[in-house]
């Protein structure tokens, strides 16, 4: 019979932990090969980013509000909008073995101007919900899944009615009137 003593759970912690300090990943999780976040830039912008720790290339793919996926589908199902933003990889950098681990992670990042997008969903829109994700790229083990990020700043400034001081109003005169239509036809 195996008897537990106070002594006998002190050696036991201890070797727990030399585990830990010699073989980290044993004790605790891994970072992710990749990391993928979209930031709200204000005046309807987005910076999407991916840190990559790997040893290849990856793409992210966005949508915006509600609207459908409707780009090509490379098996892992239809796509969206791309930034373009593929995950950079260090020069130098080994190609095989496949790797997830490598620290620095590479930094890659686009800034998006959502009101310059063609074919905008709810263009009048004063915010619009951006999803992303990284569903491209060679090992589905460091995909990314969809998130969100809410894009503030997009509703269009109100228009300029001329009330406020300045020439503006002095121009509504009888003379600034007759000004005004001699620039137009003069």
């Amino acid at each position: 019979m195996l008897r537990t003593t106070p002594a006998r759970w002190g050696v036991a912690l201890a070797t727990v932990g030399a585990s830990a300090l010699f073989f980290p990943g044993v004790a605790g999780a891994a970072p992710p090969g990749l990391e993928a976040n979209a930031v709200d830039n204000g005046g309807c912008k987005v910076t999407f980013s991916i840190e990559n720790r790997t040893n290849r290339s990856y793409t992210m793919d966005y949508w915006i509000d509600d609207e459908p996926l409707t780009g090509p589908d490379y098996g892992s199902g239809p796509t969206g909008r791309r930034p373009p933003l593929a995950a950079g990889v260090a020069d130098g950098t080994p190609a095989s073995p496949y790797r997830r681990d490598i620290e620095p992670p590479f930094h890659t990042e686009k800034q998006v101007d959502l009101k310059a997008v063609e074919n905008l969903p709810n263009p009048a829109a004063a915010t619009h919900v951006v999803h992303y994700r990284v569903i491209l790229g060679p090992e589905s083990d460091d995909f990314v899944p969809e998130k969100t990020t809410t894009v503030t700043g997009c509703a269009a400034a109100p228009p300029d009615t001329g009330s406020g001081s300045g020439s503006a109003g002095s121009s509504m005169t009888p003379a600034g009137l007759l000004s005004r239509i001699g620039e137009l036809f003069g």
